[in-house]
């Protein structure tokens, strides 16, 4: 279509888009209302009451709207779009959520809308860009714009914590012949870093005869952590080193099972473990203070200078893993989780590593690393590095499209986040991420962004991808003709 044709199809896009703005905003307040946190549960809703309650929603809508819906065992939900009888195309989002975490001004199962924001827990990530894709579906349906391919929009339910659930549908049921994942940046991310996942566990350490009661931080390995707690037992000698901490560590003298204790607490920034950089890891802030005042001695200083020299940095240098390369840039190391568990002390670590990198040699390093600092490996998950074909039909259609709405000249990117376009065949991250002005909502820093409270989404935003999104799936009809 080109010409007066296509100008005034996008004039109707455009009109549709506006007209159906507040209806948009009121359906994604309906999932974000939901606390939608995937945990372990039995059958039929394995993920937990919340995520099938959240699918079930997401659904309904998608039947509200005349599609066709398909529930596949509360793993995952489909809806299917267009008439088309040769190839198909998936567009993937997800409905879970990470947990809220703390500090929110605002409530985070609710969707608040400040200004041109919406703030709530899944604005973002992703709750917003799946309802966003819905409408894209229900945009080229209702303005009748011919496709000519099925399309299947594929939400998921367990995208945060682990994506079981689309190595289950990959498994169990029919794949799109190309794939779309709406759970990145613009424009097309053909390429994510490898994950591990592991958790180090202190190999001598004794909880009886220790100064430490308790560690806790965190609350996802996905999450660079803003909250630090450690508990102390009370004794007259840390007393009087109590003074030399900074003001901004709390302290609480108290009785824990009968024992006198202090806690100490600190606050940072959090943020996404992918995206690092602008985040305060709280498990530094928390040790740095209470090495330097003195706090702990013997095996508990050495065990907790360790921790805190990988929370220090986000490039792995403690654990000599530091690495890079020219398509997907420097290594990222996140301490993300602390505790006590068993008698040893626990952190779980999030490395997001360039997908030139081999993961075995790092996870040696990573071995050696550990046992030097008197901790061993408890548990590790490695999420292979992803490339695709930036050269792919496929890609240069929705590449094209992205800068022809945008008025760019952007190229196919590699970024560290891990999105569903790992674990299925053919398919590549696209959107719905733009930049955006969060500093007019006046919120302190690390407020607002994917994984950190008072998660945003910029309303203008959303709605421009989802114009690229009805003219992706328009531009699409060049690539996947009928056979």
């Amino acid at each position: 279509m080109e010409g007066a044709a296509a100008v005034m199809l996008e004039t109707r896009i455009d009109e549709w888009i506006e007209a159906h703005r507040e209806q948009l905003l009121a359906d994604i307040g309906r999932l974000v209302a939901i606390p939608s946190v995937a945990e372990e549960s039995a059958e039929p809703k394995v993920y937990g009451e919340a995520c099938a309650e959240a699918l079930e929603t997401m659904l309904a809508l998608g039947e509200q709207y005349g599609f066709r819906t398909f529930n596949a065992d509360y793993r995952c939900g489909v809806i299917e779009a267009g008439q088309g009888t040769g190839k198909s195309v998936g567009i993937w989002g997800h409905v879970d959520v990470v947990p809220a975490g703390e500090h929110w001004i605002y409530p985070p199962f609710e969707s608040t809308r400040k200004g041109d924001f919406l703030i709530g827990r899944g604005v973002q990530d992703n709750k917003g860009p799946t309802v966003a894709v819905l409408y894209a579906l229900r945009c080229i349906k209702e303005l009748q714009i011919p496709l000519l391919y099925t399309v299947k929009q594929i939400v998921g339910c367990s995208e945060e914590a682990g994506m079981q659930d689309a190595l289950y549908f990959v498994e169990h049921h029919e794949v799109p012949d190309f794939n779309i994942v709406a759970d990145s940046g613009f424009p097309v991310c053909y390429g994510e870093k490898g994950i591990i996942e592991a958790e180090l566990a202190s190999a001598a350490w004794k909880s009886e005869s220790s100064a430490v009661v308790d560690f806790r931080a965190g609350s996802a390995s996905n999450i660079v952590p803003g909250d630090a707690e450690i508990t102390l037992r009370w004794n007259e000698m840390l007393a009087g080193k109590l003074s030399q901490l900074p003001e901004s560590i709390v302290t609480e003298r108290t009785t824990v099972n009968g024992m006198e204790v202090v806690k100490l607490a600190a606050t940072g920034i959090s943020g996404h473990a992918a995206f690092p950089s602008g985040s305060v890891n709280a498990i530094a802030v928390l040790l740095d203070a209470v090495i330097a005042a003195g706090l702990l001695d013997g095996t508990d200083e050495s065990l907790f200078r360790f921790i805190l020299s990988i929370c220090a940095t986000n490039d792995g240098s403690a654990l000599g893993i530091t690495c890079a390369d020219e398509l997907s840039g420097e290594l990222t190391c996140v301490g993300a989780v602390g505790r006590l568990e068993a008698g040893e002390v626990r952190l779980a670590i999030n490395i997001r590593y360039p997908i030139t990198a081999d993961a075995q040699n790092l996870l040696a390093s990573l071995r050696q690393s550990a046992e030097a600092g008197a901790f061993k490996l408890a548990s590790v998950h490695i999420n292979e590095a992803n490339r695709g074909n930036k050269e792919a039909i496929e890609v240069r259609l929705l590449n094209d499209t992205f800068n022809r709405v945008m008025g760019t000249q952007e190229e196919p990117f590699v970024m560290g986040g891990g999105t569903y376009a790992r674990k299925i065949p053919n398919a590549v991250a696209f959107g719905p991420g733009l930049p955006s002005a969060i500093g007019v909502l006046g919120m302190p820093a690390g407020h607002g962004q994917i994984h950190g409270p008072d998660e945003a989404q910029s309303i203008p935003n959303l709605l421009t991808a989802l114009k690229i999104y009805v003219m992706s799936l328009i531009a699409l009809n060049e690539a996947m003709q009928p056979n």
